[in-house]
C-alpha cells in the first residue's frame, strides 16, 4: 500500500504543483480581502464616531436653527476627530437640520493593500447620524461671581461668552420655549436686588410687593449716587441660609446720603424669564467689583427658583414636570474681607471666611432638600483645595461638579451642562 502511494505521488507531483500554483494567488489573495475589510470596517467606524461627536458637539453648543451656524460646528468637530492624517479619504459631509433634529453624514474612501491584486482598488464606506435636542420643564437660576477678581485677563468676558453659550443652548433660534426660564443672581459682597426690591420692573411698571424697606423714600436710580443702587443687607443667621420670604433692609454703610451704596456692584439679579433678549441682555451687562461672598449669591438663586415671596416665577415645589437648577461659579475662596459687606461692618459679628464656607454648605443642603438640582464651577486656579471641597460637596453629586482652571475649561463646563440638561441624544 505505501509502495502505491508513493508511486502515485511520483507520477502525479508536476499535476499538484501546477494546481497550488493556481490555488496560490486565491488564497493569498482571500487572505489579503479579509484584511483590507477590517481595515474597512475600522474607518467606518471612526467615521461613525466622528460624525456622532460632530452633531452632539454642534447640538449642545450652534443653538438655535442657524444652518450655517451648525453646518461650521459640524465641519470644526468632525475634522478634529477624523484628522486627514488618518486612513480613510473622508467626502460628502453633509448636515441636515429639521426641527430640534441635526442629521449628519459622510462617506470615507479605503485604498486598498491587497483587494487591488483582484481588481478592487478601493471600498467605501459611509455613516449616518441623527441627534435631537428635547427641552422639558426647565428652571435655571445662574449664580455668577462677578467679584473684583473676575476683571483679571477679562475672565469676566469669558463668563459672559460661556453663559451666553448656555443660553444658545437651552434657547432655539434666539428664542426660548415657554418651558424654559432662566434667572441671573450675580454676586459679590453682597447681591443687587435691583428696582425688583421697591416693587418695581427696570422700566418703573409695577413688579410685586416691595420687599426691602425705604425708610427716607428713594428711588432706585444707579445714575444717582444720592438714590439707591439696590444692594441689600442680609437677614440674620438662619434666614441668610433660607428661602425666607421675610422683608430686607437696603445697605446703609454710614447715613442715607453717602452710605447706602458704598461697595455696592451695580450687577443686579434678574428673576426667572423665558424671554431671550432680556437674558441676553443681562448677561451682557454683568461687571466685576468687590468681594466674594458666594453663600449670599447662592441663597438669592434659592429664592429665585422659589414660587415665594420675593420672587414668584417658580413652579410650585414637587412640580414633577419641572427640573429646578443652580448653577453656582465662582473664580475665588469665600472672602468677607475687613470692612463691608451684605453682613454690615466687619466688626459687628466678626465672621471668618470658614463661616461664609458653612453659611455656604448649609444654603446648598437646604436647596437639595427642596429638589433642586446643583452644579458648581470653580474657575482659575486661585481657590485653596478645602475650599474646593465645600463646592464639591455643595453640588448634587460628584459628577455635578466642575474644576474649571481656564477660560477654555470655563466655557467647556457651562457647554457640557446645558447638554446634560438639554437631554441632547442620538436618535439613530
Amino acid at each position: 500500500m505505501l509502495r502505491q502511494m508513493n508511486d502515485y505521488l511520483r507520477h502525479n507531483a508536476g499535476a499538484l504543483s501546477v494546481a497550488f500554483a493556481i490555488a496560490m494567488p486565491v488564497v493569498i489573495g482571500a487572505a489579503g480581502v479579509a484584511v483590507d475589510l477590517s481595515m474597512a470596517n475600522m474607518v467606518k467606524q471612526r467615521l461613525s464616531n466622528a460624525i456622532d461627536s460632530a452633531a452632539l458637539a454642534a447640538a449642545a453648543t450652534a443653538g438655535g436653527s442657524d444652518a450655517a451656524a451648525i453646518t461650521a460646528k459640524v465641519q470644526q468637530f468632525f475634522y478634529q476627530n477624523y484628522p486627514a492624517s488618518k486612513i480613510g479619504t473622508t467626502y460628502d459631509l453633509v448636515v441636515g437640520i429639521s426641527g430640534d433634529d441635526i442629521t449628519v453624514s459622510a462617506k470615507s474612501r479605503y485604498d486598498t493593500t491587497f483587494a487591488k491584486f483582484l481588481g478592487v482598488d478601493e471600498l467605501i464606506v459611509s455613516a449616518k447620524t441623527t441627534v435631537t435636542k428635547e427641552i422639558l420643564g426647565l428652571e435655571v437660576a445662574m449664580v455668577l461671581d462677578v467679584t473684583g477678581s473676575m476683571s483679571t485677563n477679562n475672565n469676566i468676558g469669558a463668563l459672559k461668552t460661556a453663559a451666553t453659550n448656555f443660553l444658545n443652548t437651552l434657547c432655539s433660534n434666539s428664542a426660548c420655549s415657554s418651558l424654559v426660564k432662566i434667572g441671573i443672581v450675580p454676586f459679590a459682597n453682597t447681591v443687587n436686588v435691583g428696582p425688583y426690591g421697591l416693587g418695581k420692573n427696570p422700566s418703573g411698571s409695577t413688579y410685586d410687593t416691595a420687599f426691602v424697606n425705604n425708610p427716607y423714600n428713594k428711588t432706585f436710580n444707579q445714575s444717582n449716587s444720592n438714590q439707591w443702587w439696590g444692594c441689600i443687607l442680609e437677614r440674620s443667621s438662619p434666614e441668610d441660609t433660607q428661602n425666607s420670604t421675610s422683608s430686607w433692609k437696603w445697605s446703609m454703610y454710614t447715613n442715607p446720603n453717602n452710605g447706602i451704596n458704598y461697595g455696592c456692584n451695580k450687577s443686579y439679579l434678574l428673576p426667572l424669564t423665558s424671554v431671550y433678549g432680556t437674558i441676553k441682555s443681562k448677561i451682557s451687562s454683568l461687571a466685576a467689583s468687590g468681594n466674594t461672598l458666594s453663600n449670599i449669591g447662592m441663597v438669592w438663586g434659592y429664592r429665585l427658583l422659589s414660587p415665594e415671596a420675593p420672587f414668584r416665577e417658580g413652579s410650585a415645589w414637587g412640580d414633577v414636570t419641572v427640573k429646578k437648577v443652580a448653577i453656582l461659579m465662582t473664580d475665588g475662596d469665600n472672602n468677607i474681607g475687613g470692612s463691608y459687606s451684605a453682613y454690615g461692618n466687619w466688626s459687628t459679628l466678626k465672621l471668618t471666611d470658614r463661616n461664609l464656607d458653612e453659611k455656604l454648605a448649609t444654603t446648598c443642603q437646604n436647596m437639595k432638600n427642596d429638589g433642586i438640582t446643583i452644579y458648581t464651577i470653580t474657575f482659575t486656579s486661585g481657590i485653596d483645595e478645602t475650599s474646593k471641597g465645600y463646592f464639591k460637596n455643595c453640588a448634587s453629586s460628584l459628577d455635578k461638579y466642575y474644576d474649571a482652571p481656564s477660560q477654555a475649561s470655563l466655557l467647556s463646563a457651562f457647554e457640557q451642562i446645558a447638554r446634560e440638561l438639554s437631554n441632547i441624544h442620538i436618535k439613530s
